[in-house]
């Protein structure tokens, strides 16, 4: 039964892993482009670009934007979730901090998406997933410092947190909306929508460091960045939130950082104290738990001993 299940659903998890490596390299990728040029700049026309392409994966696709009345102010919310809000606190953020940084404090989106499930009462999270969400939250502030005698909390770290709490929205409104509609159509919906959140701040930006200037690396780095960290990797994403749970999925993002923090030393030079790969690998370990052991329910463990003594 078990095998079964996990045959079931070994290609999804293939997909979020994929999706995962494709975050991890954006975000270092992401952090070189906006050491040489303006954040809003870059991430307005990289939207801007994005938005035909993903209407016309639509068309291609076949899927139709056709949205219930009743789901347009969820539209709305996904729209500000997953791109409008969130890319300002996002590429902001990583402009202030480093890619290590930004992707393991992104990484605590989960502990949201399961705060926000329970506040809502649309999922029941097991209690070990709380505690892999603890062990998770203690690697964040080992990785900042809290334990080492200087603490290095940036602005950019606020940012990214608050950027993960947005995302979460995303996650948990996804859970609404992947079943009812095809995943490129719900996508391109979104991404619009983030699109005309980003322009008004993004085209003002784009004056004062406009794109003829930029070097040939902010080029290759926009080529990547437009078609696959969104355009190839929402859907899957989304997919996978209606296949096997919003807070399921949302534990995968807790290995971007991994990710990010290998391709962060060849590629930025990057290097790490003990305190922050301490931390990161105490993140991992929630992770273990939270995904390994979810399904368990620790208060019925405890029940289900009790009971067998008394027998």
């Amino acid at each position: 039964m078990m095998r079964a299940t996990v045959k079931k659903r070994l290609p999804t998890y293939l997909g979020l892993l994929y999706v995962v490596f494709v975050w991890g390299l954006n975000t270092v990728l992401v952090k070189i482009a906006v050491s040489h040029v303006n954040a809003l700049a870059f991430t307005a026309l990289r939207f801007s670009t994005m938005a035909p392409l993903a209407l016309l994966w639509v068309r291609l696709s076949g899927a139709r934007l056709n949205f219930e009345r009743r789901d347009w102010l969820l539209l709305l919310a996904s729209g500000a979730c997953g791109f409008g809000i969130y890319q300002y606190f996002w590429v902001i953020g990583l402009a202030h901090t480093t890619a290590f940084a930004s992707a393991l404090l992104g990484s605590s989106t989960p502990i949201f998406t399961m705060l926000y499930l329970v506040a809502l009462g649309w999922e029941r999270v097991r209690s070990t997933r709380w505690i892999g969400a603890g062990i998770a939250l203690l690697g964040i502030a080992v990785f900042e410092g809290a334990f080492a005698g200087h603490v290095t909390f940036r602005i950019g770290d606020a940012l990214t947190m608050l950027a993960a709490m947005t995302f979460a929205g995303f996650n948990v409104i996804s859970a609404r909306l992947a079943p009812r509609y095809h995943p490129v159509a719900l996508l391109a919906a979104t991404l619009l929508i983030g699109t005309a959140m980003i322009l008004p701040a993004g085209i003002p930006a784009l004056f004062a460091d406009p794109p003829t200037l930029w070097p040939p690396v902010v080029w290759e780095v926009f080529a990547f960045a437009v078609v696959f960290p969104i355009v190839l990797t929402y859907p899957v994403w989304s997919t996978g939130i209606a296949r096997i749970g919003a807070a399921r999925v949302a534990l995968f993002s807790f290995l971007v950082p991994i990710v990010s923090g290998a391709l962060s030393i060849p590629m930025l030079h990057a290097r790490f104290q003990a305190h922050q790969l301490l931390g990161a690998a105490i993140s991992l370990i929630g992770l273990a738990v939270a995904t390994l052991l979810g399904h368990l329910s620790v208060t019925e463990a405890w029940a289900q001993r009790a009971g067998d003594i008394e027998h």
